[in-house]
């Protein structure tokens, strides 16, 4: 069910803090190239006070690898134009009864095996419903509204493309030459794997950047941060270009290309380029154990540091509204603001110049098997989802806790709840 619940918001003395920050922040040279890595703009980096109840224990899971094979097409019964009403005057509303069906099922499916879970669902670039389940922290009675943020892990992988194919548009990267030592440079590494001034932008965008797993290095405090995690792995023996090897170390090290060619914040240039453009505030990125009075707790188990490290790769916080609004950005076939040309859009599907449907990892996309695209998120506690289906329908679901155990039950949670809301009469 939808929450009426006055929306939470930041203390006053915090909200001002953030303005002058930002306020200064936007007096920097844009052309700045190189310069020393800048401190976080909105957050520290530093381990914060865990801030959720103590006697709540959820098991962890560390399912940051992606199987692409495990989505598959198994779509239920829709029918779409369901989902709205077009009165005698022509104008068009939600099918209420539908939405409340859908959540009802939705509801039940994934409330109370989690914590809290929120959807939104847009239609042709429109969004028709949004909805939240459950509590903001575990046990405190304190319900999720929609405007409440989630941990989205891996969808911010779509951001930080979006946010770097942004710069090949204005003439500061190009996809296909070396940036590895534009990088290396900036972080001031004296020692560093030589194949690593082979690797390109496409290198890093498509999981073909030749690096191994990391995993240590982001989930078992084998990093402080991204920039240490990064500065380890380029470090390291890297491979050099090479076949698809999903890589949290490529989407680290992507944030790190876009501070370095911008002389800002990662998190300063995504809201430049992409979220300020779309109406899109509140989206941050946070350390493990930062709770705001708009997120959701996602209950980490102590001494873990994963999302300071993650960084671009997986760090940022959102609304589900936030997720479809993005992608849409990036959804030739509706109307809006475009976050890229024409070129760049095809461009993050289809990874490589082919005559054959997308298929696989784009360029921080996921095509799905039945022609859908979007991309999944899952880190501790944490699963998420952003699809955007080839009959029009966009969604995005966002949970705290850990059923399912995977993507793909995830997504036929969602259909499920679409077929019982609007099924074909």
């Amino acid at each position: 069910m939808m929450s009426n619940v006055t929306p939470r918001r930041w203390d006053v003395v915090r909200c001002a803090a953030l303005v002058i920050a930002l306020a200064t922040a936007s007096t920097a040279c844009g052309s700045a190239r190189l310069a020393a890595p800048p401190e976080p703009e909105f957050t520290t980096g530093q381990r914060a006070q865990p801030t959720v109840l103590p006697e709540v224990t959820i098991e962890p899971v560390e399912q940051i690898e992606l199987d692409l094979s495990s989505i598959e097409a198994d779509l239920d019964p829709v029918s779409v134009d369901q989902m709205t009403i077009v009165d005698d005057a022509g104008n068009v509303a939600p099918n209420h009864s539908g939405w409340e069906t859908f959540d009802t099922s939705l509801e039940h499916q994934l409330i109370p095996a989690d914590v809290s879970a929120s959807v939104a669902v847009m239609i042709d670039g429109q969004i028709v419903h949004q909805a939240a389940f459950g509590e903001r922290i575990a046990g405190t009675g304190d319900p999720v509204e929609t405007a409440d943020r989630f941990r989205i892990a891996s969808i911010s992988k779509t951001v930080t493309a979006i946010v770097a194919l942004r710069l090949i548009d204005q003439g500061v990267l190009v996809l296909d030459d070396p940036v590895g030592d534009l990088v290396v440079q900036h972080l001031g590494l004296a020692q560093f794997d030589p194949d690593v001034s082979r690797i390109t932008l496409r290198n890093l965008l498509s999981h073909t950047a030749g690096f191994p797993d990391h995993s240590s290095t982001f989930f078992n405090n084998g990093a402080t941060s991204c920039v240490d995690a990064a500065m380890q792995g380029l470090a390291s023996s890297v491979a050099g270009p090479s076949g698809y090897n999903y890589s949290n170390m490529s989407f680290c090290v992507l944030g790190l290309l876009i501070e370095a060619v911008t002389g800002k914040t990662y998190e300063q240039v995504a809201y430049e380029q992409l979220l300020t453009p779309l109406g899109i505030s509140g989206m941050r990125i946070t350390s493990t154990y930062d709770l705001g009075p708009d997120e959701v707790s996602h209950h980490p188990t102590p001494n873990r540091n994963y999302m300071e490290t993650l960084g671009g790769a997986g760090s940022w916080n959102a609304t589900p509204t936030d997720l479809v609004t993005i992608i849409n950005s990036i959804d030739p076939k509706t109307s809006g603001w475009k976050a890229l040309s024409p070129e760049l859009m095809k461009a993050m599907r289809y990874h490589l110049p082919t005559d054959q449907p997308p298929s696989g990892y784009g360029l921080g996309l996921i095509n799905f098997a039945d022609g859908a695209f979007g991309h999944t998120g899952t880190i501790q506690n944490t699963h998420a989802m952003l699809v955007v289906q080839p009959d029009g329908v966009t969604w995005a679901v966002t949970v705290s806790g850990e059923y399912p155990g995977s993507t793909s039950a995830l997504q036929n949670i969602v259909r499920q709840a679409l077929s019982d809301g609007f099924s074909p009469i």
